[in-house]
């Protein structure tokens, strides 16, 4: 109720200030519009737009600003008091993702691939979600957590340089898994889906620990080639098949590989776009389209009345022509 009440109070404080300005007006009618007294016919019409213009407006702003305020305190449900789910993304960045044997051809690095596979995935979703990011190496680090934007995701996966940010060493999955599940546990129960992103090459896995409450579910997505290993590090860099099996039974999850196909749409169940058969605008379009259709109109007002308000005009000659003609000094000409 409060965006139609400011509106309505902004539309009866304007439409006296208009009735006010009209009766000004109609005192010196002669001198602003000629003999005649009075404007184009069209102008009739100004006193009572203008106020719907303001008023359109302010009922806009007021729409956005609740829904803003709304927002920022919202505690992670939507607007039938859903819990949010939250889509966390634990990211391999250890040297071993920048080697380049990964996708149907074999020739992008699996860095690449996953970002590939990352982009299928936000393309795909949607709904009251929470994005988060955990990027592992020698150590795990939240990057993005609890983020509404997906954009921050993308940001994350498209060469942010996160692997200068660890000590050098190498990967142990194990404690990386165990870490990424850590930050999660205290969310929600079963508000969290868990895609982890890894070829699974890794000193020896610790033991993994239980799957939290907060954990709906586990996609572990092996990349790399699964079948030819490249050389890095004194060692065969491939996709660990058995490891990632091993790490997605412990979390009781699935494992999936992406090295050429992506994650299957049916895996994502419940998060990915339906086809709505809403049509129309929502509140907020409408909110943003009163604005901008209110505040055009209003400015375009002014221009309007200068250039089509009246068919009278004033203007001077040049002193010389008055002076030339026999007039005195200082006088113009009206028409």
């Amino acid at each position: 109720m409060m965006p139609l009440l400011s509106a309505l109070t902004v539309l009866l404080l304007t439409a006296l200030a208009e009735w006010l300005h009209v009766r000004r007006i109609r005192a010196v009618g002669r001198l602003a519009f000629g003999p005649g007294g009075v404007p184009g016919r069209w102008t009739n019409t100004v006193p009572f737009v203008r106020p719907i213009c303001l008023a359109a407006f302010t009922w806009g702003l007021a729409t956005l600003l609740l829904m803003n305020i709304a927002g920022a305190g919202d505690s992670g449900k939507d607007d039938d008091g859903k819990t949010a789910t939250r889509l966390v993304f634990v990211a391999d960045l250890s040297p071993s993702m920048y080697l380049q044997d990964a996708g149907s051809d074999g020739k992008l690095t699996r860095q690449a691939r996953m970002r590939e596979v990352v982009e299928a995935i936000l393309q795909r979703v949607s709904g009251n979600l929470r994005f988060g990011v955990i990027g592992f190496y020698t150590e795990s680090l939240p990057v993005v957590m609890e983020a509404r934007d997906p954009e921050l995701v993308r940001n994350v996966f498209n060469g942010l340089p996160l692997t200068y940010a660890m000590p050098l060493g190498q990967t142990d999955l194990g404690q990386a898994v165990n870490a990424a599940v850590k930050l999660v546990k205290d969310f929600p129960e079963d508000s969290t889906r868990l895609l982890i992103f890894t070829d699974g090459d890794s000193v020896n896995l610790a033991p993994i620990t239980p799957r939290p409450k907060s954990v709906k579910e586990v996609f572990v997505l092996g990349l790399g080639n699964p079948h030819k290993g490249t050389f890095i590090d004194g060692h065969q860099s491939r996709q660990e098949g058995d490891t990632l099996r091993t790490v997605a039974s412990a979390l009781k999850g699935t494992y999936t590989d992406v090295n050429e196909k992506h994650l299957a749409t049916t895996a994502l169940g419940d998060l990915v776009v339906t086809m709505s058969s809403r049509r129309g605008f929502s509140l907020a379009e409408l909110a943003v389209l009163a604005m901008v259709l209110g505040a055009a109109l209003y400015a375009l007002i002014p221009v309007a009345l200068e250039f089509f308000g009246s068919d009278w005009k004033v203007s001077h000659t040049r002193r010389e022509d008055v002076i030339g003609a026999g007039a005195p000094e200082g006088a113009g000409i009206a028409r």
